[in-house]
């Protein structure tokens, strides 16, 4: 009798411990991820990693969206220094936004003006590239192509 019951307590003991390890892993572990909206509608919303190939998001001056909203997690730890680069094809730093403070996961926002993304239109080429990097991700990553397409908008009154 007292053999089983030691037996039944290491066995339980086993069981929880490994659930526990077996629990910290998924398909994506270590993998960063990104949000994109344009205003308040998310765009893109997928898992980042050196391999991955940026995606493109086309936007059009007629449009005329306030903000691009770009959300990263560095796999939800807290990270402080983070910038959003624009580049133009030869990988040239056009526009650079530097966010103050500490952030993790997807909670501080990073919000760039398009009309100033829009005003980055180069005659070479209507597409830029846009970068995340971070004081704990120096290298950083580019994040998503960004398309420039149609005519400036003009105000009227």
């Amino acid at each position: 009798m007292k053999k089983n019951i030691l037996f039944s307590w290491v066995a339980a003991l086993f069981g929880v411990a490994l659930c526990s390890v077996l629990s910290g892993f998924s398909a994506m572990s270590g993998a960063h991820s990104v949000q994109v909206y344009l205003d308040n509608k998310l765009m893109i919303d997928q898992y980042i990693n050196q391999k991955a190939v940026a995606a493109k998001l086309d936007l059009d001056r007629a449009e005329n969206h306030g903000q691009l909203i770009v959300k990263y997690s560095e796999c939800g730890r807290t990270v402080t220094g983070r910038k959003i680069t624009i580049k133009d094809s030869d990988d040239k730093v056009l526009k650079e936004w530097k966010f103050e403070g500490s952030s993790s996961g997807f909670q501080e926002s990073m919000p760039c003006p398009v009309k100033d993304i829009l005003a980055l239109k180069t005659t070479k080429s209507n597409t830029l590239k846009l970068y995340y990097s971070s004081n704990d991700f120096p290298e950083g990553q580019q994040i998503v192509y960004l398309v420039l397409s149609g005519a400036p908008s003009t105000a009227s009154r």
